[in-house]
């Protein structure tokens, strides 16, 4: 019998990480330094195609990771942190991704209008107005009462 063995954790094939090291004189960034950390750099390539860069950066992460934080004051340590079960903290962060996809706008995604309304020359867009799955604001309410359904696995 004895104790079990300790759980092997693996990396799936088809992703790719990159080492993105930043060498620094003072406050003053002299090169950066990249290297593959896993997968092949053709799948390195073809995602970093997929997100629209040519070369690997920590931009996109480092956008995404921030406004995930400025968004859930339980990733920021600024609460009562009840979200220590993972349950809770994956529940959070989807209503933060729901509310920062549906609910805010975003000055980058606004289109400039074909006529200005006065003063108004722009519609303010959400990424899902940006993307045709909606024509307005939704707001929080809205979402809370929306019937969601799991797709099947057929």
């Amino acid at each position: 019998m004895g104790r079990p063995p300790n759980p092997k954790y693996r990396i799936p094939r088809t992703l790719a990480h990159v080492q993105v090291i930043k060498h620094r004189q003072g406050k003053k960034l002299e090169a950066v330094e990249v290297s593959k950390a896993h997968g092949s750099w053709q799948r390195i390539n073809q995602a970093l195609e997929q997100m629209g860069y040519n070369i690997p950066n920590t931009s996109t992460v480092e956008r995404f990771n921030g406004t995930a934080r400025r968004m859930n004051a339980h990733q920021a340590r600024r609460s009562l942190a009840f979200a220590h079960c993972s349950k809770t903290r994956q529940a959070i962060a989807w209503w933060s991704a729901t509310v920062y996809n549906w609910v805010r706008e975003h000055r980058s995604l606004r289109a400039s209008l074909k006529v200005p309304q006065g003063k108004k020359r722009f519609q303010q867009r959400t990424p899902a107005m940006a993307v045709g799955l909606t024509e307005h604001f939704w707001t929080e309410a809205q979402i809370l009462r929306t019937p969601v359904y799991i797709a099947s696995k057929e």
